[in-house]
């Protein structure tokens, strides 16, 4: 059996023309063409994306493009779009796909086959942070005049990342505070510890962004696409601004997987840590162990392991900058006694790859960067950004088809 499915559907989810049994309308194919010179530069961008997709598989797929008027009702709109995909199932014994549960209805009284595409919880966990939207010149001056649309329903803090449709580069990026866009801006900054850090597009430059203007961001991506690298620099161009006196890295030293561990560590808390894999990346951005111990002899940098943070409170003099490392090795209970740590003076960063580089089991299936985002995001004091571009080298970039 084929079956026809509806605009919104194929909207919403274009890759299902992949499927072998579809049935496209020319009545879909209108409309699709009628989206695609929206005013909401999200349902063109969607358009556009679903007729390139339609015209690279259309080998694969089947046409009708033939008019309905629907006629197995008198008491029905015959010109009506739906009444009309109705019809067309009906002649042509064709199923339906569709997420409109009035035309579900419709069709299971005409006995005609449905799969009825529900809303579901999916994307949960694909919440990126931001929504990516193809602009022409002219969809961005449009934007650029009206920053009090909210034209992609975006959450609050959530940023919308704009890309040529052309070259497919990332052009410009805006952050919605629940009342207007803002342009996104961090260039870079002089950092005496580092030197000096530029960020490579305007995701790094949203993270950023999130970091100065949020009380909590997380940072999610793959291995080698800067998250580490933003928190840190980020942190401590704040606190040799003066505008933060310390940062203190919540840690879960778990083994990496598939590694076989060394056993234990001898030494202080701190000199465990700093043999551990947190460690050993702060000695490679600071230079050296020494200059890591030096920073947390002077008291602007501490390490706590998660099982020592139970009873701890931020909330002082001091004002803090709490960043948990590594937090896809978190669960549900530990992020939240994390979270639950954070005090008055303090800002968060959490990063980590819960899509790729979990190391338990335990932490796979109730995931704490997961779990957080899902009760956090659109939050008015809560960013989020998935770093989309690996710069690490090109070694890293090639390794991650492995």
């Amino acid at each position: 059996m084929k079956y026809i499915v509806d605009t919104n559907v194929i909207l919403n989810n274009p890759n299902i023309i992949e499927r072998k049994d579809i049935v496209i309308l020319s009545s879909v194919i209108r409309e699709l063409e009628k989206h695609k010179s929206s005013h909401k530069p999200d349902l063109s961008y969607r358009a556009r994306k679903t007729t390139r997709l339609i015209n690279l598989y259309k080998d694969g797929l089947t046409f009708d493009l033939k008019d309905y008027t629907f006629n197995l009702n008198e008491e029905f709109d015959k010109q009506y779009f739906d009444n009309s995909i109705i019809q067309a199932c009906h002649d042509n014994g064709y199923g339906i796909i569709t997420d409109d549960i009035l035309l579900r209805f419709k069709a299971e009284g005409f006995n005609i086959p449905v799969f009825f595409e529900e809303e579901n919880n999916d994307d949960l966990f694909d919440y990126k942070g931001y929504k990516e939207i193809e602009m022409t010149n002219g969809d961005l001056k449009y934007t650029y005049e009206n920053l009090d649309l909210n034209q992609w329903d975006l959450l609050d803090n959530e940023y919308l990342i704009v890309v040529d449709p052309i070259t497919g580069e990332d052009i410009d990026g805006f952050r919605w505070d629940g009342d207007a866009l803002h342009q996104v801006h961090p260039k870079g900054f002089n950092i005496q510890s580092f030197g000096k850090f530029k960020p490579k597009d305007f995701y790094q430059k949203s993270a950023i962004d999130s970091i100065f203007n949020n009380d909590l961001t997380m940072l999610k991506g793959k291995a080698g696409t800067g998250k580490s690298l933003i928190a840190l620099n980020t942190a401590w161009h704040l606190i040799e601004r003066g505008k933060f006196d310390q940062l203190i890295i919540f840690t879960n030293p778990v083994k990496t997987k598939n590694a076989e561990a060394l056993g234990f560590y001898k030494g202080t808390r701190t000199e465990k840590l700093l043999d551990s894999q947190i460690g050993i990346m702060l000695s490679s951005k600071f230079g050296d162990t020494y200059t890591v111990e030096s920073e947390i002899s002077q008291g602007r940098l501490q390490l706590l392991p998660f099982s020592d943070i139970r009873g701890f409170d931020t909330s002082g003099e001091k004002k803090t900058i709490v960043w948990i490392c590594e937090a896809q090795n978190t669960n549900s209970e530990l992020m939240k006694l994390a979270l639950q740590r954070i005090g008055e003076n303090t800002k968060g960063i959490i990063d980590g790859d819960p899509q790729a580089q979990v190391d338990m089991d335990a932490y796979k299936y109730s995931n704490g960067m997961n779990r957080a985002s899902e009760v956090f995001r659109g939050h008015g004091i809560y960013g989020e950004m998935e770093l989309k571009h690996i710069y690490r080298s090109e070694i890293a970039t090639i390794a991650d088809k492995m």
